[in-house]
């Protein structure tokens, strides 16, 4: 091949180069595009018809972005927040086989995300300490909160799926969701999602009959630690609503009523402002359960 063959060819090359790079940066820019699309319509999501629709709109956005990802921890973030769509559908909707399919759809995404991270999704809840260690010296900052975020979803939702299916009849799944908060916590992420972890097992004390492992005093000692925890600044209420209702709710059952009305006062005293940011479609849900509180209970 000549001199001049050889630059033509590379010239040729070189046009090649440039359209695919033109290309990978259309692709790159329509899926961010496609992504606020879904982060837009999630953060639309409410109680309401309107609100539901959104959040389905967010759903399969997201659908779309993880059926063409590649990278595996993009990927794994799309279903983290897939999951917690399905979550909130599986709060949202009405019909008990619809709630149930979300938070299904949502345990199967977040067995996704722990398997891309190395763990398997069975077991996550039996970590030894010894793999917690290795998880942590061979994840990155990044792909350890993702590996958090879906064990806590797939808690989560275990946890809703249980309750709409009977205590009697998934009461052999309560040590998977307990299992996973505590895994959390040994992680390092206790305070993820204002006391997430606490407040769920504060919750599930306080739900489930004494018959079945209840247990009043502990269900107070987590909520507690969950409200305290996460304080608006200077305020006498926690910045999510549902360690306050929760919190609330533990302490009038347990006859220390005066306390639990002190709370509920002040939470719906606050100022919405205060509260946690991205929080707030949750945070005017459990306004009103604050405001059915105060009424049974004369506030």
């Amino acid at each position: 091949m000549c001199i001049r063959d050889r630059r033509i060819y590379g010239e040729i090359n070189m046009s090649k180069i440039v359209m695919a790079l033109c290309l990978l940066l259309s692709i790159n820019g329509h899926a961010n595009e496609k992504a606020k699309a879904a982060e837009d319509a999630y953060a639309l999501r409410d109680y309401t018809e309107a609100g539901i629709q959104n959040t389905e709109t967010a759903a399969t956005i997201y659908v779309e972005l993880i059926s063409n990802e590649a990278d595996p921890v993009v990927k794994s973030t799309y279903q983290t927040k897939l999951a917690s769509a399905y979550y909130f559908l599986g709060s949202a909707l009405s019909k008990k086989a619809e709630k149930k399919a979300a938070h299904q759809n949502a345990m199967d995404v977040a067995d996704q995300v722990m398997t891309t991270m190395g763990v398997d999704s069975a077991k996550a809840h039996e970590l030894t300490d010894a793999e917690i260690v290795s998880l942590k010296n061979s994840l990155d900052d990044e792909s350890e909160l993702l590996l958090v975020e879906a064990m806590y979803s797939k808690g989560i939702s275990l946890a809703q799926w249980g309750k709409l299916n009977g205590i009697s009849s998934s009461i052999g799944k309560l040590p998977e969701v307990l299992g996973l908060m505590e895994k959390i916590e040994a992680l390092g992420y206790a305070d993820i999602h204002e006391y997430g972890p606490y407040r769920t097992i504060g919750r599930i004390n306080f739900v489930l009959p004494g018959l079945f492992g209840g247990d009043l005093e502990k269900s107070e000692d987590y909520l507690k630690d969950a409200t305290m925890k996460s304080l608006a600044p200077g305020q006498r209420y926690s910045i999510n609503g549902y360690n306050n209702v929760y919190f609330a709710e533990t302490l009038y059952k347990r006859g220390k009523e005066t306390q639990a009305k002190a709370i509920i006062k002040a939470f719906r005293a606050a100022d919405f402002t205060t509260l946690a940011v991205g929080n707030e479609p949750e945070n005017r849900e459990a306004l009103r359960v604050a405001d059915g509180l105060a009424a049974d209970w004369g506030i």
